[in-house]
């Protein structure tokens, strides 16, 4: 049975994205397990580029795509683009959600607007709505978001969860420092929605000034948020623009706790951040807010705290316990954190379920499992 892929991104090939990230990772897992794949990057192609038209030329491809037994469509925006020849595509095709981008785009637009009942865009409605149309099967990063698509209607058994996963030799444990010279670490992008504003907030009700902060990641369309951390704490922040992996290891390596501190959003319950997979691999105890399924994590290996109800004051608060927890219950949270990274987000283990799924997607497909109807 012919087992090649074709992955479509919707993005350029040399992005350094989180999305891309995923894509390409997918990618090679599935190479090493012998599922030839070819890509396709719709924001190459002119005239695919344009999402709002890409459903209309992407016919022009058929021919290319019906070569392929399984397609990779990388979140509803990309998979759209199939909505109006997917029923002549024999192989199977996934949808990978990426996340919630109905609850994302009403946040986005919550966010912008300073109105919190505001929804999801209708071109973001529409594109949703064509790509599950166009979908045979449907991967998802959690089980929170799984919950939630099967009750807007979508079989269980055309869902599966693939998480984000680590490279468990890249990011080694690190061992506690003797003596930290930052209580909390963050790394990772700045935008709103990873719950910065909320950090800003606890850390100004924080009432120790011992407690101090390093905070990784900063790209040139942040410099604003990051005068904001000087201006407002100066010397109990180090504040480092984005680097290179050895260099973030290092100075992490000087903070006792690792922080997620996403926000209390419905948006926030389809995601599983790629930070806190690579966070536990380090073997450091974990704070997040109880916004994800990352809490479910931590609660179950007791590594870690969790804020709750999430919200500034209460993250100030648990933010102040957890700097008051002895170093020696801070390694015994570090060591679990590392043993739950090696059971449940170790790539070769996510790789070997993957390629298994794809290849019984394929396999059942050819008995005509699928009728390219949509995913409900």
């Amino acid at each position: 049975m012919d087992r090649t892929a074709l992955i479509i991104s919707g993005v350029d090939h040399d992005s350094d994205s989180a999305y891309q990230y995923r894509i390409r990772k997918f990618a090679s897992l599935l190479e090493e397990r012998l599922i030839t794949c070819d890509f396709l990057f719709t924001s190459e192609i002119w005239p695919i580029r344009k999402v709002t038209t890409s459903s209309i030329f992407m016919p022009l491809w058929l021919n290319r795509l019906r070569k392929y037994s399984f397609i990779y469509c990388g979140a509803p925006f990309v998979g759209q683009a199939l909505f109006f020849c997917h029923k002549l595509i024999p192989g199977v095709v996934a949808l990978d959600m990426h996340g919630d981008d109905i609850s994302q785009s009403a946040q986005a637009n919550q966010l912008r607007t300073g109105n919190s009942r505001a929804g999801a865009s209708v071109m973001v409605r529409l594109q949703y709505s064509m790509a599950l149309g166009s979908a045979d099967y449907i991967l998802t990063q959690s089980e929170w978001h799984k919950t939630d698509l099967v009750k807007s209607g979508i079989k269980p058994d055309r869902i599966s969860v693939v998480r984000n996963g680590v490279d468990l030799e890249l990011f080694q444990p690190l061992p506690q420092p003797e003596n930290a010279q930052y209580t909390f670490g963050y790394a990772g992008e700045f935008q709103s929605w990873q719950g910065i504003n909320d950090l800003i907030l606890a850390f100004e009700k924080v009432t120790n000034p011992k407690i101090t902060m390093l905070l990784i990641g900063f790209r040139r369309s942040d410099q604003g948020t990051k005068k904001i951390f000087s201006e407002k704490f100066g010397n109990r922040v180090k504040l480092v623009d984005r680097t290179d992996r050895k260099t973030m290891l290092a100075l992490l390596s000087t903070a006792s706790i690792l922080v997620s501190p996403r926000p209390n959003h419905i948006a926030s319950r389809a995601a599983f951040p790629v930070k806190f997979a690579e966070y536990a691999a380090l073997g450091r105890p974990i704070l997040v807010n109880d916004v994800d399924e990352t809490t479910d994590f931590i609660r179950k290996y007791a590594c870690g705290f969790v804020s709750t109800p999430p919200d500034p004051k209460n993250l100030a608060v648990t933010m102040e316990r957890a700097a008051s927890t002895p170093k020696d219950a801070l390694i015994q949270m570090g060591l679990r954190a590392r043993k739950m990274a090696e059971k449940n987000f170790s790539w070769p283990n996510i790789g070997d379920e993957y390629a298994t799924l794809v290849k019984s997607l394929i396999q059942k497909n050819h008995f005509g499992a699928f009728k390219k109807s949509g995913i409900y």
